[in-house]
């Protein structure tokens, strides 16, 4: 078996409604991305395959799940270069779960970004769980809860997976191999998300991440040509998420020597600003580099005195 980082108390749940025979059809496992939820549903589905019961990672089951190879068990999720999960999607996983198991009873459909299904999936979702099929297992995932459907949340037994602590994240990004000279400052980006540093197994970006961080660590006084530098090289390949996050750090730091109540307001102001550039770049189509560079220039604005 995997071994499991964090979410214990929902894995010990599950373990026990398997062992009472008293498991709910469909468990939503819900939470920030990149806290595990998918690993997480991908545990409890070998344990509820596991022909001992255990996730033993030794039976035949086992071995089929840890190859993702077994008969019985499907992931759904959406697919490449589209916007949502499918009606079709979703009749098909309905009908992989009314079948009978190949290998035993028990059939496990895992259900990724389920937020991300349209109206018309969501609706034929909702029949699925209201008509169980005996022996099926749904495990959603999802990050923004509140954009399931109330119908969909009230037929499902709801599991909150929080961030993890700073040593479970640490335990995670080691089991990635992320070198130990970026593991410090994945853990500091992470915020107890861990798979949304995970781009930082990319030694290249992980240098670049730890260089950026250098370059702003004084925004204020930071040499702007060696930013405009780092932007042309690496901004194409590092997540703008982490950039902007590193970003803020530094100037918040700044932040915390400043009193007066008009340049604490144009600070904030301008941190606003590069919390929502990421989403502005996509949203508006806008090119990345001349952009955060705008940004950047309005924050060391706000930080200099007058």
């Amino acid at each position: 078996m995997t071994e499991l980082i964090g979410h214990t108390q929902v894995a010990t749940q599950f373990a026990e409604a398997l062992q009472q025979k008293r498991l709910h059809h469909a468990w939503l496992l819900h939470g920030l991305a990149g806290v595990g939820k998918y690993r997480l549903a991908g545990l409890l589905a070998q344990r509820y395959l596991c022909e001992r019961q255990t996730a033993c990672g030794e039976c035949h089951a086992c071995r089929l799940t840890a190859a993702s190879t077994h008969p019985d068990l499907q992931q759904v999720g959406r697919l490449e270069g589209k916007r949502d999960i499918s009606i079709e999607q979703v009749r098909d996983l309905l009908g992989f779960l009314a079948l009978s198991g190949r290998d035993s009873e028990r059939r496990v459909v895992i259900l990724d970004d389920a937020d991300r299904m349209n109206a018309q999936a969501a609706n034929a979702l909702l029949k699925g769980l209201e008509e169980p099929s005996p022996g099926s297992l749904l495990l959603i995932v999802c990050h923004d809860l509140m954009r399931l459907p109330a119908t969909i949340r009230s037929r499902c037994l709801l599991q909150h997976c929080g961030v993890l602590a700073d040593d479970e994240t640490r335990q995670v990004l080691q089991s990635l191999q992320i070198g130990k000279g970026y593991i410090d400052l994945a853990v500091a980006l992470a915020e107890g998300c861990p798979g949304s540093v995970a781009c930082m197994q990319d030694e290249a970006v992980a240098r670049a991440l730890l260089d950026w961080q250098a370059l702003v660590s004084k925004i204020a006084e930071a040499d702007v040509g060696r930013i405009e530098e780092w932007i042309r090289q690496h901004l194409v390949n590092v997540p703008h998420a982490l950039v902007a996050k590193l970003l803020i750090r530094s100037a918040g730091e700044a932040r915390s020597s400043i009193t007066a109540y008009d340049v604490l307001a144009r600070i904030d102001a301008a941190l606003w600003a590069c919390g929502r550039w990421p989403g502005e770049v996509v949203r508006h189509s806008l090119r990345a580099g001349p952009s955060l560079l705008a940004t950047i220039l309005n924050l060391r604005s706000a930080l200099r005195p007058a």
